[in-house]
Parts: structure tokens; sequence; C-alpha cells
């Protein structure tokens, strides 16, 4: 792929009721050094504290599942999105797009849906079990995936500078739902094997390329049920090994895992395909950390690399030290910094002393990675954003000369 040079250097993720007084916005974001806004386009359900708010709540509870703009219906198959029933909003994008004062990305939530998992429950991803994920919309789904590309498509033409792809693929166990109850500790093989989707769809394609799924099956089935019988618990060192050895012996696991891999692959490249030329890609690579566990979501970043035209990787790690060496990790394994946007958390949990967010943004240019997002506008408090912003206009001082 020939990669056009970015439309951002900088930009500062945003949700829409955050940044209904667009004009302030704008002017307050390019006061901090950036040149762009991630703003939220398709979202999920959350619990938001709004520490700088000037006016509206405190705490949002946003409505689950919906889009922040008057969609297209006529693009739409099985799967039709929801507006949010707020029109102050759903005007939010076109009058940033409007001001022209930052390059507007529109961050889309693909598949990361209870609202449409309720109601379409068919299309979910199943566990071994049967048990069905209302939050993970399975993308081996026909009827998935043509939404999850309708919807980028109606996204990409509105003006936007980019399309920013989240949840293309299967998520995690623990992740994606806001009540999660358990009395077993969580740990990577386990939650590995319960993320697995065994849905009709995967079974019919695992079986069309050649792998054993329902043997595969009874045999995650047996381990899960084992261990949930037995007086043990993993610590998260054996519970990587357990899972790295389960990949090398099961060659149906490993199989039904780059299967998956391919197929998130492939929706991206449709999505690429049918946006406009001038409209670029940036997918999401993962919620997971280190950003190397990206494909229990199906998410290969060499691959995918190919097909969009930027990988957006959540480099949220505690200290500048962990940042680089995940950011030097993914740039070995996409081989090239060029297609990177990183981004950092300039805030609790992450990066919380003063020296460590200098320290992660030069770390981050000397590997070669130039384009920064950061997150989130309305989640940081007032010092927070006044630091990013020293921090930033003192990177481009030093970065410069």
């Amino acid at each position: 792929m020939t990669r056009m040079n970015s439309p951002n250097n900088t930009s500062l993720y945003c949700y829409p009721w955050d940044v209904t007084d667009v004009d302030r916005f704008v002017d307050q974001a390019r006061s901090l050094g950036m040149n762009g806004a991630t703003l939220a386009v398709s979202y999920h359900a959350g619990k938001f504290l709004r520490p700088h708010a000037s006016s509206g709540p405190r705490v949002v509870f946003p409505e689950d599942g919906v889009v922040y703009f008057e969609p297209d219906m006529a693009r739409y198959g099985d799967i039709k999105p929801q507006a949010h029933s707020d029109p102050a909003l759903r005007e939010v994008l076109p009058k940033l797009v409007a001001n022209g004062g930052v390059a507007v990305h529109a961050w889309t939530v693909l598949l990361h849906n209870s609202r449409l998992g309720a109601a379409h429950p068919q299309y979910t991803a199943r566990n071994a079990y049967g048990d069905g994920y209302l939050y993970s919309l399975c993308p081996m789904q026909q009827p998935v995936f043509d939404y999850a590309v309708a919807l980028s498509a109606d996204v990409a033409a509105r003006g936007v500078a980019s399309v920013v792809v989240e949840t293309p693929g299967w998520l995690p166990y623990a992740h994606g739902y806001h009540h999660e109850f358990a009395q077993v500790r969580s740990n990577l093989w386990l939650d590995s094997m319960l993320g697995l989707c065994f849905c009709d769809a995967c079974m019919a394609a695992g079986q069309a390329a050649d792998i054993d799924m329902d043997g595969l099956r009874q045999r995650v089935r047996r381990n899960i049920d084992s261990y949930l019988d037995a007086p043990v618990d993993a610590t998260p060192a054996q519970a990587a090994a357990w899972l790295s050895a389960d990949l090398l012996e099961d060659r149906a696991l490993a199989a039904l895992n780059r299967l998956r891999q391919d197929r998130v692959t492939q929706l991206v490249a449709a999505i690429r395909a049918a946006m406009p030329p001038q409209v670029q890609l940036s997918v999401v690579a993962t919620v997971q950390r280190p950003t190397a566990q990206s494909w229990l979501e199906g998410t290969d970043l060499h691959a995918l690399s190919k097909v969009a035209d930027w990988l957006e990787i959540p480099f949220y790690e505690a200290d500048a030290a962990a940042v680089r060496s995940d950011a030097w990790d993914s740039i070995r394994r996409i081989g090239t910094p060029d297609c990177i946007r990183a981004i950092l958390r300039p805030g609790p949990p992450d990066l919380d002393d003063g020296a460590q967010l200098p320290q992660a943004l030069q770390g981050l240019w000397d590997l070669g990675i130039r384009h920064l997002g950061f997150y989130n506008y309305g989640m940081l408090r007032r010092d927070r954003l006044q630091a990013l912003g020293a921090a930033l206009h003192s990177f481009d001082r030093r970065s410069t000369t």
C-alpha cells in the first residue's frame, strides 16, 4: 500500500458530550498543540467522570451502542445502527468538520455493541458451551461483516480526514460488559479459552478450512471444566505458559486463531475498499496489554498494516520504559514505524509521574513514531491537560532542533 502523509501529527480523543461547544474545544485543542480530534461517532455503554466539565452532568452514562450522526439507512442490511436520541450530540460531528480548525478522525466502534447483540443474538460470538456474548458481534457472521463495512463507509462520507475503527474482531472474555462477576480469578489461559467463538459461522468456516471444530470444541470445554473443578489457581506466568503450550501442541487451536486473524484482515480490507480513497483508514489494533497479545481478538498486526493506512496502538503502560519496549516490539512485528499512530494516556493509571510523559514521547520519537493520539479530553483533570500541552510544546521544540 502506498501510504499518504498522515493528516495529523497529534490528536485528542474525545466524546461528543464533552465537545458540544465545538469552537471552544477546537481553540483549547490547538492551544495544547493538537491539530486533530479523534471523535467518538459510534460507541458502547460506559460511566464517565468529567473532571473539568463546565456544563452538563459530572458523571455521564452514554446510551449504549448508538451512533452520533444521522445514519444513511439505505446502506445497511439485516443489522442497522441506532442514532443517539439527542439531536445536539448528533450535530457535533458535522460542526467539528465545518469548523476546520482540526483534522477530524471519526472513532468508530464496530462490533462491541450490546444493543445490537441483544437485538440480534444469532449473530453474537458463542463460547464452547454455546453461551452467547451479547456485547460481541461475531465478524465471521456475514451480516455482521456487512454491517461493519456499511457503518465505516457511512462515516467516511461525513467529510472526515480518517475513520478510526475499533473492535473489528472478537472481544476478549474479560472485556466488554459493564457488570462482570466471578469468584474465580481471571487469567490469560482461562480468558483465552472462554473467548474462543464456536458459533455456527465459525464452526462452518473452521470445517471448510479442514479444522476439526467438533473435536476442538470438546477439548476446550473439557479443559475449562477440569480447571474450574480443580483446587488450583494459575499464576500469571503459569497461565501464559499453558496458553503457549496449548497453541504449540493443539494444531486445531492454532489453526482456528489463524483463521480468525485472516477474517479480521479480510474485513479491514473490505472496509478500506468501501471508503473514498482520500479518507484514510486507521485500525485501533487491540485492547490487549501488551500489544503482542492482540491475536486474541483476531488481530494480525503485520497483515493489517498492508490493508489499512494506519494502526492506532494504545501504549497504555504505567511508565515510559514499558511504552518504549511495547512500541519496539510492535514495530518489530509490523516491520516499520511509519504506519503507527501511538495512543497514550497522560493521566492515571498511566504516566502519572510528571517526568514519564516527556520520556514516553522521546522514546516513541527515537523509535521513529511520529503520530500521536491522547486519551481522553473529557476524562483528564485540567492540570493533566495543561501538563500534556506543556510536554508537547517542549517536545516539539526539541524535535525540530
